[in-house]
């Protein structure tokens, strides 16, 4: 039994090798909890003074980070991005669910807030040195898809084009050497192998394996 169990942290060790290496950053900051936002015009701020009235503050729900939420400055909800990562960029107010693998745009309308599904176009205007790779792009067969590694760093970008769930899904790798983002689809491969995206390393019906083939 020892002998068994000594072999299974071998494989989990090996399984979990990126742990070490730096978490990296993206070129937009994360709105902090508790990070103050007003609209004015349809254009959002994080400039907020000590003289405006109407302002939102952003709130982590139930302290776990599963999603952020928005309350008015009187203390009153007001709404949720249902994201885990939100940020600024132009006056426009996105953000990415860790969930979904997909960016959003919000809008407010009569304090309703509006939520829109960015386009692969969009998502590569934002992150312009990441290459994309969609979910429909893997085989329906083995759930693999092959890459080749032209560049010295690859960074990658899994977005998601269906309506599947990836909840507490993550990049793990016996070979493969590569750098994390704080979102979850983002990767920096720095060297070739293979990248399984899984959740905890199943492969059932709901919870499905995917495969990357960095050669």
């Amino acid at each position: 039994m020892k002998k068994f169990l000594s072999i299974l942290t071998v494989i989990f060790l090996s399984a979990h090798i990126v742990s070490a290496v730096e978490y990296s950053s993206i070129s937009y900051p994360n709105l902090k909890e508790e990070a103050k936002l007003k609209i004015d015009n349809y254009t959002w701020s994080n400039k907020v003074k000590r003289a405006d009235k109407d302002y939102y503050i952003k709130m982590i729900c139930d302290g776990t980070g599963s999603y952020s939420e928005f309350y008015k400055s009187t203390g009153e909800y007001a709404f949720t991005t249902g994201c885990q990562y939100e940020f600024l960029k132009d006056g426009k107010l996105f953000g990415y669910s860790n969930q979904d693998l997909k960016f959003y745009e919000f809008t407010l309308d009569d304090n309703n807030l509006n939520k829109r599904e960015l386009s692969q176009e969009e998502v590569q205007e934002l992150f312009p040195n990441f290459k994309i790779i969609k979910i429909s792009e893997f085989s329906p067969n083995t759930n693999s898809l092959k890459i080749k590694k032209s560049i010295k760093n690859l960074k990658l970008i899994v977005l998601n084009d269906t309506d599947r769930n990836f909840y507490h899904y993550s990049f793990t790798s016996g070979n493969a050497k590569y750098e994390l983002y704080p979102l979850s689809g983002f990767i920096n491969i720095k060297k070739r192998g293979m990248i399984q995206f899984s959740h905890f390393g199943d492969n059932t019906k709901d919870n499905p394996w995917f495969i990357i083939l960095v050669r």
